[in-house]
Order: structure tokens, then sequence, then C-alpha cells
């Protein structure tokens, strides 16, 4: 059972991470989909982003034949969304600029932080 909640996890990430990508790697000259049109659209951090997401979705299909081994891309995720939450969408919504926090992104990565740690840990412990 608990290989069947980590695949879940990797699963999801496929899911929420292939439409994203699409509009990451299209969005030349216009805002960036993904982040709602609240951070400038820089071809330099478009693909950066869009480069460690698309690692994420292969290492995450990866993780579905090999759960255990690619655990370590469950906790990077936790690790790099709680800072981005921490140090990016906290401060801008405490100084009352919500316009600049990507609203729907901030929620799947605050669902993410929240829900991952458990799912890895009962994974671990299932096995």
């Amino acid at each position: 059972m608990g290989i069947l909640v980590l695949k879940a996890a990797y699963a999801l990430n496929v899911l929420i991470l292939a439409p994203v990508l699409v509009s990451m790697y299209s969005d030349v000259n216009a805002p960036i989909r993904a982040l709602q049109g609240t951070i400038e659209n820089s071809e330099g951090l478009r693909l950066l982003v869009a480069s460690l997401w698309s690692a994420i979705l292969l290492l995450s299909l990866a993780g579905f034949f090999w759960p255990n081994l690619f655990l370590p891309v469950l906790i990077l995720q936790v690790v790099y969304k709680s800072l981005f939450l921490l140090t990016y969408c906290i401060p801008k919504l405490r100084a009352g600029k919500v316009e600049n926090v990507p609203i729907g992104l901030s929620i799947s990565f605050l669902l993410i932080v929240l829900t991952y740690p458990i799912l890895i840990f009962y994974g671990l412990s299932a096995n």
C-alpha cells in the first residue's frame, strides 16, 4: 500500500506538470500562464523554471516505476515550494500585494507542502 501512495504522488506530479510545461515552453512573448501573469516574463527565468519542472516531471515518471529510489524528488518539491511560499508569497501577501502572488500556483504549492510529507512518511513506513 505504501508504494501505491508514493506512485500517486508521482502521478500527481505528472498530471500537474504536463499542461503547465506546455504553457511554460510556449509563452514566449506573453505573460506566463502558469504564473498567472503575476511575475514578469523573462526568457531566462521562464526557461530556468521550465527546466526544473521538466526535470521533476521526468524523474516523477521514473519514480512511478522505482518509488523508493526517487523519493528525493518528492522531498525536493516540499523544500523548494516551502521556500517559495516563505520568501515570496507570504511577504507579498503581508505587504498587501495580492496582485503579485500567483494564487493558483501558491495554493497548489501549499497543498503539496502540506500533503507530500504525509505521503512520504506513509510510503516509507508501509514498506
